[in-house]
């Protein structure tokens, strides 16, 4: 019973091994598979080798290459038996098949991928098609009759090395990377898009239903007869893997109506979507398929954005199957540049609309559950198959990748017209992800009246949920039993969000562009400037406003302008004469204040926002200036004293001694009135002492004290005056 169920569930996971319900290879893609695994197999040292091959070759080449399925077929087997070599080559020691049926060196790489296929179907014959093309091979014919005539042995083989290993499956031999991943494929479901030049959405979604499927809202439930849409794609189906190679499914497919592609390219167009805009072109460099083309060039037929593809990096049979797939799909929005991405000029005419480049470089593949698909349809490097099959990527790889894909990021980025840059990868890696951008950033010049490229995220709303506001800068999708796994990174110009401009900032750099011509020919004042000058009536001022008038384009609104101006230089002029004429009619001349230089203001600002001033000192300040009380009691004593002396004048003789009498008088008047001006500053000096320190303590009585201290003042002044007129 346990071998029965052991014996069953080895026939689901080695099913696996295939990943796809395809026809059974034919002799073409067994020759192949052979040539190619040959060309990538892992080489062991003389003491643990089981097997010895011929020496391996530098260069792969496919005999009778061309047929894009048996390809296809062919690196689907030959990556199958990477992963399984060392169990292969085991059950071929053990069975002593190579030995007793005298394989050639030659031949054992081609023994090995049929054990394979002959394995996987659990030795059973091989059904062979006839189709046009398919020519028998007689050495592939005679090595699988051999086979057929030893399975038995290689049964018992494989049982024992199960044993041996204490294996439930042959699939447990696996390391658990691959096995996962192997798994996931099998369950994978497609994603198709809708080419909406033929159809739309809705049209294919009421076909779909019609060959009797019904559509679902979430990705999980999609089955056997349910499919669902991509919530972040919205031209893209989700579709079961068994509707592959079905008739519902091919006569859609047949006519371009849904094309079958991975999930990861149809995340870019999304992404692209936002960025197109009338009479603009994108531009992909990288390693892309015909079918990505034609996804780009379809969704930007609407907004009339054409497609550029730089030919000088591809093959002439690479550009054929493009032009043949653009005239079947009916697009008519790409056009084909014959030089190659590195050699093209930044200043050539016929990318002087390109806004957005999408990069596409070639990757470690290391987020797909599937490589062979990608790398076949993108012409990828067939080199990461041998670290694939193992499930981790080697080192060197990884830097001679990295080293790729900073050189095309930062030819990117070099464009001076490109505005926005998509980054796309299918690693799992960060060396190829956040660091590899982070890096190219940091190490990319960019020209002064240019805006340095930023990390420009979410790409997605959805992202923004996630909280971590560095994660959502770029788009990772990690691989599942759902989907496969990619990077997407958008760099745009921007400026630094951490650094403010300023307004004049912003006009000098409009001015350097040349966006004001004809409307602010000048650059802008700097804030220094408009601090020495905040009236704004300078001369400099004036000249930059007839520049300004003399540059409008409405002469109207420039004359208008200019009577308003001389009328509000007439008033000012008007009102400074005014206030002149007021000035000299007084008697007071005002000085013309000098105008201060920019250090020097900050300081008297500095100083005045230091100081601050008691409530009482208004008060102390007032006293400190003479009393004009004094001055005028002394005016009335000398008045008074001056009008006695012409009183009694009359009773007196006229003799020479009266008369010189008035002017001794005189004399002595101008000596009390200096002993008055001493007595009136001294008594000053005492009420300010006084009041000083009342006014510290008692602020309600400072003012009556302020009259008693004047009064008893003024009383002493008169006492003063009056004894020393008696003495007189």
């Amino acid at each position: 019973m346990e071998e029965t169920c052991c014996s069953a569930e080895r026939t689901v996971d080695d099913k696996a091994i295939t990943l796809f319900d395809i026809p059974p290879p034919s002799d073409q893609a067994f020759l192949q598979a052979a040539a190619i695994f040959q060309y990538l197999r892992t080489e062991k040292p003389l003491r643990h080798q089981f097997l010895s091959y011929e020496k391996k070759t530098d260069t792969l080449s496919l005999p009778g290459s061309g047929d894009k399925r048996i390809e296809h077929q062919a690196f689907q087997l030959a990556f199958s038996t990477l992963k399984y070599q060392e169990s292969l080559e085991e059950m071929l020691m053990d069975s002593h098949f190579h030995m007793a049926q005298n394989i050639p060196r030659g031949l054992l790489p081609l023994a090995m991928v049929m054990l394979c296929d002959f394995r996987d179907r659990s030795f059973t014959p091989r059904l062979r098609l006839t189709k046009e093309g398919d020519e028998p091979q007689q050495e592939v014919r005679d090595l699988e009759s051999r086979l057929h005539k030893c399975k038995t042995k290689l049964a018992a083989s494989l049982a024992r090395c199960r044993v041996k290993h204490s294996l439930r499956s042959i699939s447990c031999i696996l390391s658990e990377p691959v096995r996962s991943k192997q798994q996931q494929a099998r369950r994978l479901p497609l994603y198709a898009w809708v080419n909406t030049l033929k159809s739309s959405v809705e049209k294919v979604c009421e076909e779909l239903q019609l060959c009797g499927m019904s559509e679902v809202d979430h990705v999980a439930e999609v089955g056997e007869t349910a499919f669902s849409r991509d919530p972040l794609c919205l031209d893209t189906f989700i579709l079961p893997r068994k509707l592959l190679g079905s008739q519902q499914l091919n006569s859609l497919t047949a006519t371009h109506k849904l094309n079958i592609q991975d999930r990861s390219t149809s995340l870019v167009v999304s992404a692209l979507c936002p960025l197109l805009f009338n009479g603009t072109d994108v531009l992909v460099a990288g390693s892309f398929s015909a079918l990505t083309v034609a996804h780009m060039a379809i969704v930007a037929t609407a907004m009339s954005v054409g497609v550029l593809v730089c030919g000088g990096d591809h093959t002439a049979s690479q550009l054929e199957d493009l032009h043949e797939l653009l005239k079947h799909m009916d697009v008519k929005n790409v056009r084909v540049l014959s030089e190659a991405f590195f050699s093209l000029d930044e200043w050539d005419c016929g990318i002087e609309r390109l806004k957005v480049i999408v990069v596409f470089p070639q990757c470690s593949s290391s987020a797909l559950s599937d490589p062979v698909d990608i790398i076949h349809r993108e012409h990828g490097d067939w080199n990461l198959l041998q670290d694939l099959s193992r499930g981790l990527v080697s080192q060197s790889n990884i830097s001679k990748l990295t080293t790729q894909q900073a050189r095309l990021l930062g030819r990117a980025l070099t464009f001076p017209q490109v505005q926005t840059v998509l980054y796309c990868t299918r690693s799992v890696y960060v060396e190829e992800n956040e660091q590899l951008v982070n890096r190219v950033l940091e190490k990319t010049h960019t020209a002064s009246r240019l805006r340095p490229f930023r990390v420009n995220g979410p790409i997605f709303p959805e992202d923004t949920l996630s909280g971590d506001t560095a994660a959502c800068k770029f788009f990772r999708l990690e691989p599942s039993p759902v989907t496969n796994g990619c990077f997407v990174a958008r760099l745009s110009r921007q400026a630094d969000p951490t650094k403010v401009e300023t307004v004049q900032e912003v006009l000098a750099r409009a001015v350097a562009k040349g966006l004001l011509d004809g409307i602010f020919p000048g650059e802008p004042k700097t804030k220094k400037e408009n601090k020495k000058n905040p009236a704004g009536h300078s001369d400099q001022e004036k000249d930059k406003a007839e520049v300004e008038l003399e540059g409008d384009e409405d002469g109207k609104a420039g004359r208008k302008r200019k009577v308003l101006r001389k009328r509000r230089k007439h008033k000012i002029k008007s009102k400074h004469a005014e206030v002149i004429s007021e000035q000299h009619s007084t008697g007071h001349k005002k000085r013309k204040k000098k105008v201060p230089t920019e250090t020097h203001h900050k300081k008297r600002i500095v100083k005045s926002k230091a100081r601050k001033i008691p409530r009482l000192t208004l008060q102390l300040i007032s006293s400190t200036k003479p009393f004009n009380h004094v001055f005028d009691a002394a005016a009335k004593l000398e008045s008074s004293v001056a009008s006695a002396k012409k009183d009694s004048s009359p009773n007196r003789p006229h003799s020479k001694k009266a008369n010189a009498r008035p002017a001794t008088t005189s004399k002595e008047g101008c000596s009390v009135r200096s002993y008055m001006e001493e007595m009136a500053t001294e008594e000053a000096i005492m009420s300010d002492l006084v009041l000083s320190l009342t006014c510290s303590s008692m602020n309600s009585e400072s003012d009556t004290y302020l009259r008693q201290t004047s009064a008893s003042a003024s009383q002493h002044v008169q006492r003063s005056t009056s004894s020393s007129f008696k003495f007189i």
